[in-house]
């Protein structure tokens, strides 16, 4: 069964994704529980997902582990849910997946927008320069200009 949507209990894949901040996990056991978790998206007029472009970060879409967190980012709308494997499998390379965008354990996920040799060098940075750093980088909503691929 998936992971994700409940009734208002914290997701799983949030709970994971605030692990591996926080350095108690690693992004491998993330990329595993987002595969199994149910995240939700605003659900575009269109077939397809929305994105948003931000300069000099590439394309975004925000998927959320709760309905609720969904609502609070984007207000009353149409959603989707579907699991974090089939959302990846169905995306466009080239389109980057950030959970939970308003949160503190917000989690980029580059899967889908880097080739796998690139985003093992990446993801062995980010793992250095986080435990300096404290943190992960995230897209600004300033940055932001939404459009629908």
């Amino acid at each position: 069964m998936a992971e994700g949507i409940d009734g208002g209990d914290e997701a799983v894949v949030a709970a994971c994704a605030q692990a591996v901040r926080s350095g108690r996990r690693s992004i491998d056991e993330f990329d595993r529980v987002f595969a199994r978790a149910t995240v939700c998206g605003r659900r575009p007029a269109r077939p397809g997902v929305e994105v948003v472009e931000v300069e000099g970060r590439g394309t975004w879409t925000f998927v959320f582990s709760t309905p609720r967190r969904l609502a609070a980012h984007y207000g009353d709308c149409d959603l989707y849910a579907t699991t974090g494997a089939d959302l990846l499998e169905q995306l466009p390379v080239g389109i980057g997946v950030m959970l939970d965008p308003d949160d503190e354990h917000r989690m980029p996920v580059l899967n889908r927008m880097v080739p796998p040799e690139i985003l093992a060098a990446v993801r062995r940075r980010n793992e250095r320069d986080s435990s300096k750093a404290g943190g992960l980088d995230a897209v600004s909503r300033t940055e932001q200009q939404e459009r629908v691929r």
